[in-house]
């Protein structure tokens, strides 16, 4: 099984973290069939061949996947997606002006 650790920081605060981390769920949901639930502040979802969960704090994520056999052979296009994706998403509320 492969795995794949990605930490950000973060200057959204937790509800907008956590409100950004709902809507990317809510779309890997539509698109993939992920199921997923929070528990507390970390969001776990699955789906055959993959499981993991975001642990969202005031100032940073913590993305944990774990891939099945048959994923695992994608392991680095799925882990640079995935971070492109965090990344593009983080960065486009860093650019909002506040006021």
């Amino acid at each position: 099984m492969s795995k794949i650790h990605v930490i950000r920081n973060h200057n959204l605060g937790i509800e907008a973290a956590r409100t950004e981390v709902e809507r990317i769920a809510r779309r890997v949901q539509q698109e993939f069939g992920a199921e997923y639930a929070w528990h507390g502040d970390t969001l776990r979802f699955s789906r055959p061949g993959v499981h993991g969960k975001i642990s969202v704090t005031d100032n940073s994520l913590d993305l944990k996947i774990k891939l099945g056999l048959l994923l695992s052979a994608m392991k680095s296009q799925i882990e640079e997606r995935i971070v492109a994706k965090i990344d593009q998403n983080l960065a486009r509320h860093q650019h909002q002006d506040p006021s």
